[in-house]
């Protein structure tokens, strides 16, 4: 295939360099036709970049409509929300972007999604329980009736930077599709009430009257009661990719409704004081489903 490549590139040089001799044979082209007049086409227009017309800004409304993860709890009574269960959730972006071609661009896109619950709400009634040890070098341990409210909340704001590809259609509704990077900053919120009693109350009818065992302080006091709030804040790298169709509704103002998958890689953890010990919420692995829809703006 090179060597039938190669003879036809000679054959089309050779082809080339001998037009002007034939036609100097000829007397040139105005003696063969009678002087009739041959048109030149015109040149292609080339195209040319505006550098105050290539960049947009854009706002958009959206939410995530499906939220893969994992969360778990060193208690196991708590009561988290599966890793498919999270609520959706609406998310509020805006970007700014330029064109590096009439199909190419990147962009700037900073996401925020508020508070979204990763417990069920109430209060959960459950027995654990609690060994300490006394003064004798032996281990009391006693049953405790425990009702804890516990209610846990996570926000992010992503930051990425993406480029897309719009494939021409020729009409007023252009599809395309990308990819980006950047990062996640999620910030969980925690905020807990703990009662706990030994003996018998109506929630905890299958404790004893009265506490079987006294004079230890290295139990909890019974009705012991614990209660406060915390936050933690982490960033991890995120990647998504993205697909969606841009109508033009004029030339600088574009419709855009999309979807995006946004992985957050690591995890993040909080803590919270319980009398049956340290209490730890993770959440982790999350992969989201987006959906969002705005308008685009063209500088001229």
């Amino acid at each position: 295939m090179k060597s039938a490549g190669s003879w036809i590139a000679i054959g089309c040089a050779l082809a080339f360099c001998a037009a002007p001799a034939m036609a100097a044979d000829w007397g040139g082209i105005k003696d063969m036709g009678g002087g009739v007049p041959i048109p030149v086409p015109a040149p292609a227009p080339v195209p040319t970049y505006d550098a105050d017309s290539d960049w947009y800004v854009g706002l958009e409304l959206g939410g995530n409509l499906l939220t893969d993860a994992t969360i778990r709890d060193s208690d196991p009574n708590m009561p988290v929300r599966g890793g498919s269960d999270i609520p959706m959730s609406p998310t509020l972006g805006l970007m700014f972007g330029r064109y590096i071609t009439p199909s190419l661009r990147w962009e700037i896109a900073v996401d925020y999604t508020p508070n979204t619950d990763l417990t069920n709400g109430g209060t959960m009634l459950y027995e654990e329980s609690v060994s300490a040890p006394n003064s004798g070098g032996t281990t009391d341990s006693m049953n405790y009736g425990i009702a804890r409210a516990d209610t846990v909340k996570l926000s992010r704001t992503t930051a990425l930077f993406n480029l897309l590809y719009d494939i021409p259609t020729g009409t007023r509704f252009t599809p395309y599709v990308g990819g980006g990077f950047g990062f996640s900053w999620r910030r969980l919120q925690r905020s807990y009430t703990e009662s706990a009693t030994c003996s018998q109350t109506a929630d905890f009818s299958g404790l004893p009257v009265s506490c079987p065992v006294t004079g230890n302080p290295a139990l909890p006091t019974s009705p012991a009661t614990i209660h406060g709030s915390s936050s933690k804040n982490q960033i991890n790298v995120a990647a998504a990719v993205q697909a969606g169709i841009a109508t033009n509704i004029t030339d600088q103002i574009i419709w855009d409704n999309g979807w995006q998958m946004l992985w957050e890689s690591g995890g993040i953890s909080i803590d919270g004081d319980s009398i049956s010990g340290d209490n730890r919420l993770t959440f982790k692995d999350s992969v989201l489903q987006q959906f969002r829809s705005g308008l685009r703006i063209k500088f001229d």
